[in-house]
């Protein structure tokens, strides 16, 4: 099909008139103008196409209803080991065991799926369709991260029941020394293999970023002293809880941050987000994705209220629609297939009445994923 006359937000600061040409769930052709004499038609005309959101960590697609097929599994929550890296969240993935639905209608096109915060190592990361029941079928990606945590969720999950981790001590020891260890692991023949080893070592290796969440800047300041010998080791911290216009060592040393808000509403390490602090690192070239909240109805919005806020303080869309497109696809090594608006790439976009960053009352007309329309202006939206 033909979506014409709209004008297009590419997700990587241009925007620009154009006409788009859909074909096999991909963006086959960007013009001024194209020809469409025997194919479906769209007239755009008055709307913004902007990239699909994407959030870039979620429990999304884990944690059922009651009346799911697997309700309330939790399934990405392994409590038996604080150091499970060779999991993986895939594996815990239903399309059916969501209680928050029609993510498109919000402007989500695609979710990042993780462990809990609640291990050191909790296993790998998958990036997933917000629409649809087969798991292989929405998987746009597995494997695309490595994710711990040195939160203080950690802690709770395993102290109350008198095990380690009970303290910082630990958490911060035993994540230098599995990645020392990693760094050394070997496979021999004839000898047992180490699967917990093999899975931190393709971090250390640099084939999978690791992606870890903290509580304040001195846990921050601490995981990047820690993976500083490891040169290969791509850091991505998550959170950002703590961090103000001063931590410019996160410039320095290039490390990407993922924006997350709390659900709750009186989280005291959460309301020590300070996006005008972080909004000030972004201009001075820190790497930034809205994530918005785990998982929640709030999820729906979430990415899109902070991408408000966040315009709020920079006003310059060219530096705040990135943080909720392309640099979430950068993170999450998907941007060869999402994240911006370029042909080739998967036909992820959103037709809007009006600018969602400029004001209130754009809506969404039509929200495309892979190509399919997954939501109408009208639709009714399902709780459940």
């Amino acid at each position: 099909m033909i979506i014409k006359n709209g004008r297009i937000h590419d997700g990587k600061g241009k925007v620009f008139p154009a006409d788009l040409r859909l074909n096999d769930g991909k963006i086959a052709e960007i013009a001024e103008h194209i020809d469409a004499p025997d194919e479906e038609v769209f007239d755009a005309s008055g709307m913004e196409i902007l990239p699909g959101f994407i959030q870039t960590l979620s429990f999304w697609g884990i944690n059922g209803s009651s009346t799911e097929i697997r309700p309330s599994s939790n399934d990405n929550d392994e409590l038996s080991d604080p150091i499970t890296p060779q999991l993986d969240v895939k594996y815990a993935f239903n399309g059916r065991a969501a209680t928050v639905q029609q993510l498109g209608a919000f402007g989500l096109t695609t979710v990042g799926v993780t462990p809990t915060d609640n291990n050191l190592f909790g296993g790998t990361m998958a990036v997933f369709e917000v629409d649809g029941v087969n798991p292989f079928a929405m998987c746009v990606k597995p494997c695309v991260g490595m994710k711990a945590s040195v939160c203080k969720k950690l802690k709770d999950s395993y102290g109350k029941r008198n095990v380690a981790p009970q303290t910082k001590m630990w958490i911060f020891e035993q994540l230098s020394e599995q990645l020392r260890l990693a760094s050394e692991y070997k496979i021999e023949k004839d000898k047992p293999r180490d699967m917990k080893l093999e899975a931190i070592k393709r971090v250390v290796d640099g084939e999978l970023p690791l992606f870890v969440s903290t509580d304040t800047e001195q846990d921050a300041l601490f995981v990047a002293d820690i993976v500083k010998p490891y040169e290969k080791l791509r850091l991505v911290l998550c959170n950002g809880f703590g961090l103000t216009a001063e931590s410019g060592w996160l410039v320095e040393n290039g490390i990407p941050l993922v924006v997350r808000s709390s659900s709750m509403t009186m989280d005291d390490i959460a309301m020590a987000l300070d996006l005008k602090g972080i909004a000030a690192l972004a201009d001075k070239g820190l790497e930034v994705a809205l994530s918005g909240v785990d998982s929640s109805f709030q999820m729906r919005e979430d990415v899109l209220w902070l991408g408000i806020a966040m315009m709020k303080i920079m006003k310059d869309e060219s530096k705040v629609l990135p943080m909720m497109t392309s640099i979430p696809a950068k993170l999450l090594s998907v941007d060869d297939v999402t994240g911006s608006i370029e042909a080739g790439k998967r036909a992820d976009l959103v037709l809007w009445s009006a600018n969602p960053l400029e004001t209130y009352e754009a809506e969404i007309v039509a929200t495309y994923m892979g190509g399919r329309v997954i939501y109408r202006k009208g639709d009714e939206l399902r709780c459940m």
